[in-house]
């Protein structure tokens, strides 16, 4: 079972006379015979919504004192230990497992090869044992998919995930399953399709909502993700991942405010969260309070220890805070870490990138190259483009525009792909401008209007609000020679 199916267990009748069995008798001291599973179920219940590991353990030895031959308690103990990251010592609890052919045990040895790199046997391993499954197979592809989106291993799950649809083409997992996959590849428009059916037949699936919410800011629709929203808020004000939502969606609007008042709300109902102080320091940092940026993302950092399913992003928001602070060492060291830490499919040439960002935002040109130049080294030809592409940007970004007018150059001399030509004659136009050489700005800009609108608009339209690109040579005409063209 999925851990929100197990929360929902303890909620029934069913479980609540068990638990009340086995702690009345406890308490009184007196022996109780209980099955392996009631008393597996007690420990996850004081695990998961108790958080009282003590009570959980005494729980689980005392099933395994009853049923030493259990698969359940043997499969609850090797969780503890990957809860905490001794992977090694769960290791040793799967091996000890007799029954090699239990679904748990298989979902067990699977995250194990996925922690040894071993990710493809790990799917080989479940769709071989999925192929001799008779009984419930359909939850058997579910719960397959989820142990590899629990990894973030999207395009594997997504194996699973379309072997259920082909078995189960209408069933409500079905679509969740896709749609969490689908979101995970960044397929928004895809996910919303899935979306729509789950709220067709549950409308008051605070989950769904919330996806639905995350697919549009991932297409940049943020009117339907508020709507997305405001209908799971509708169904439960207090929910928290809808409140971090709306603040990361304030957070992408640009509304740093707004958007630290909720981080600070949910910090208060919930301190040891670290993805919520992890965003608050986006906010502090855009706000430009360096210092509170700092200590957020030092808190989320402390609580994380190494284990948050954002420790990427935490390292990688550490080294943006330090590198505004000027420590940039302390900042490359935190991008080693974020590196160390990244999935093996991240591009390696990508830190290197963000440690040119660092070098750059603090005048340090030569460094800033130089990185651009490893990053360069690590990818083909035709990367190479791309790289030097997102380097001018950067460039940009961190006012450094005669660095990059130089890269921007090399890269129109280097192509004679039409569209490619007006792209890069639209950031040559912004650089030209912000260099004060107005005659190449113009030049520019009429040579770029024709096929680069879209970038035009983005990089001008502070410049020249609410005047169409293919206008904006004519009013920086105007505005050189106080005249019309």
């Amino acid at each position: 079972m999925r851990l929100d199916d197990d929360l929902k267990y303890f909620e029934e009748p069913e479980f609540k006379d068990v638990l009340a069995k086995y702690e009345t008798a406890r308490k009184a001291g007196l022996p109780v015979y209980m099955d392996a599973d009631d008393l597996t179920d007690i420990a996850e219940y004081y695990s998961f919504v108790c958080h009282d590991d003590e009570k959980a353990n005494e729980a689980i030895s005392f099933a395994l004192q009853l049923h030493p031959e259990a698969v359940d308690p043997q499969i609850f103990m090797a969780r503890q230990y990957l809860a905490k990251g001794d992977w090694e010592q769960a290791q040793f609890c799967c091996d000890a497992i007799e029954d090699r052919q239990n679904r748990e045990v298989l979902f067990l040895q699977a995250e194990l090869m996925i922690h040894a790199e071993h990710s493809d046997q790990a799917m080989d391993l479940l769709l071989k044992a999925a192929q001799e499954i008779e009984e419930d197979k359909d939850f058997f592809l579910y719960d397959s998919a989820y142990i590899f989106i629990d990894y973030r291993l999207f395009e594997l799950a997504l194996v699973f995930a379309n072997t259920l649809e082909e078995m189960a083409a209408d069933w409500y997992k079905t679509w969740q399953v896709q749609a969490d996959v689908q979101l995970g590849l960044e397929h928004y428009r895809l996910a919303l399709k899935y979306l729509d059916r789950m709220l067709d037949v549950d409308p008051f699936h605070i989950e769904a909502w919330n996806w639905s919410a995350e697919a549009y800011c991932g297409i940049a629709d943020y009117e339907k993700a508020a709507n997305s929203l405001d209908y799971a808020l509708a169904i439960d004000p207090d929910n928290e991942r809808a409140l971090q939502l709306k603040a990361w969606l304030f957070l992408q609007q640009g509304n740093f405010s707004e958007a630290h008042k909720l981080y600070l709300k949910e910090i208060e109902k919930a301190p040891e969260n670290e993805q919520n102080w992890l965003y608050d320091s986006y906010c502090l940092l855009d706000e430009d309070k360096v210092d509170e940026a700092l200590t957020a993302i030092e808190k989320a950092e402390e609580l994380a220890e190494g284990l948050s399913p954002e420790q990427t992003t935490i390292y990688e928001q550490h080294a943006q805070v330090l590198s505004r602070k000027g420590r940039v060492e302390e900042a490359i060291r935190y991008l080693d870490k974020a590196e160390w830490e990244s999935a093996s499919d991240v591009d390696p040439a990508d830190f290197d990138l963000f440690r040119s960002r660092v070098c750059a935002e603090n005048q340090r040109l030569d460094e800033a190259i130089s990185y651009i130049k490893k990053a360069c080294e690590k990818v083909d030809e035709d990367q190479q483009h791309d790289i030097l592409y997102r380097a001018g940007q950067l460039f940009i970004e961190v006012n450094e525009f005669k660095t990059a007018k130089e890269i921007f150059e090399g890269l129109l001399d280097g192509t004679d792909d039409v569209l490619d030509q007006a792209e890069y004659k639209a950031y040559l136009a912004y650089c030209a401008m912000s260099l004060g050489n107005d005659q190449a700005a113009l030049q520019y800009l009429q040579e770029a209007q024709g096929d680069a609108q879209d970038r035009l608009k983005e990089l001008f339209e502070e410049i020249f609000p609410n005047v169409q690109p293919s206008d904006y040579y004519h009013y920086y005409y105007y505005r050189v020679y106080g005249r019309w063209p």
